[in-house]
């Protein structure tokens, strides 16, 4: 499993402790999305096998796997893409086949796994320590860079959602509930425990580690204990996603009211609209735009229309 200077520099025991994965390796445990009424599911982007692929002007995401849950694993990075590239996993359950539970280890793999022999092959390169020196889709190769250099830019891994178990925090090993935010990975993908709408995201960024107090960050763990954990400064704010909502269900309701269900990102502001064919530019607000406060957004809506045809999308706004 690739490693950043976020994931295997972060913990102090004695100075700067370089924590090495290894592929395997398994520690302590303005685009829409358009709906026809008689639930045909129409996609305006073009596919490749079993991907669906939606681009707009910020992100392209590519969407893979089934199920009612969905996981993003995206790359924001100019070098790889001008666009933030979102793999948006679709899986079921709260544990994996091995009955633990889904680990940003599992998102990578099914990534790769699932994209293989496409335009969107997911692959990486390490150097030296087998800490990652660059990201690969398909046929394009991002910067290279040197994970051990202090100061120096290196890949690290944001996270938002879930929760993760740091192994070595500076007053011993906790689990903690990651937020609502982008934050850095005080740990690495095995023991990073994904949820429904979660997000796990790789950039390049400024590092350096001076055993400073602004290298101490504070997580709050799963008992409400406040833990410290050093693991070097990051210059750059959080990477800004603006992926397309992603469809997780449909159906018909006893009374005939159609209802869907869309994941959303929170802080994001959406519309759903609708319009009777797809003639451009006869989209009508069926709401207001709001700003989503949840991971996922429920609407049942009325049939009741002389055709019973109609198109829904729910739109990004920003």
């Amino acid at each position: 499993m690739p490693a950043s200077r976020a994931v295997c520099s972060g913990h102090r025991r004695n100075g700067v402790d370089v924590q090495h994965l290894s592929l395997g390796r398994t520690k302590h445990r303005r685009l829409a999305l358009l709906l026809f009424l008689s639930l045909h599911l129409c996609f305006l982007p073009y596919s490749w096998a079993t991907l669906s692929v939606t681009e707009t002007s910020e992100s392209i995401t590519i969407y893979l796997g089934s199920g009612s849950n969905v996981s993003y694993l995206a790359f924001a990075e100019p070098s790889l893409s001008q666009k933030t590239v979102i793999y948006a996993w679709r899986y079921d359950g709260l544990t994996n086949p091995q009955g633990s539970l889904w680990t940003g280890l599992d998102l990578y793999n099914a990534v790769h796994e699932l994209t293989a022999g496409s335009p969107w092959a997911l692959s990486y390169s390490t150097g030296e320590s087998g800490l990652t020196t660059s990201f690969s889709i398909g046929s394009i190769t991002s910067r290279v860079v040197n994970p051990l250099a202090n100061p120096g830019p290196v890949w690290t891994y944001w996270i938002q959602g879930g929760s993760e178990y740091v192994e070595f925090g500076d007053v011993g090993s906790f689990t903690f509930s990651v937020g609502n935010s982008l934050i850095v990975s005080p740990a690495y993908w095995d023991t990073r425990y994904i949820s429904n709408g979660s997000y796990d995201v790789w950039t390049i960024n400024s590092f350096s580690y001076f055993s400073v107090p602004s290298d101490t960050h504070y997580f709050t763990d799963l008992t409400g204990k406040i833990q410290p954990v050093t693991y070097g400064t990051y210059q750059g704010s959080a990477p800004v996603l603006k992926s397309p909502p992603t469809l997780i269900s449909t159906r018909i309701l006893e009374g005939g009211q159609l209802e869907i269900v869309f994941t959303l990102v929170i802080g994001g502001m959406y519309q759903l609209q609708v319009q009777e064919g797809l003639s451009a530019n006869e989209w009508q607000n069926y709401e207001p735009p709001f700003t989503a406060t949840t991971t996922q957004k429920t609407y049942t809506l009325p049939m009741n229309n002389s055709s019973k045809r109609g198109f829904f999308r729910l739109a990004r706004k920003e």
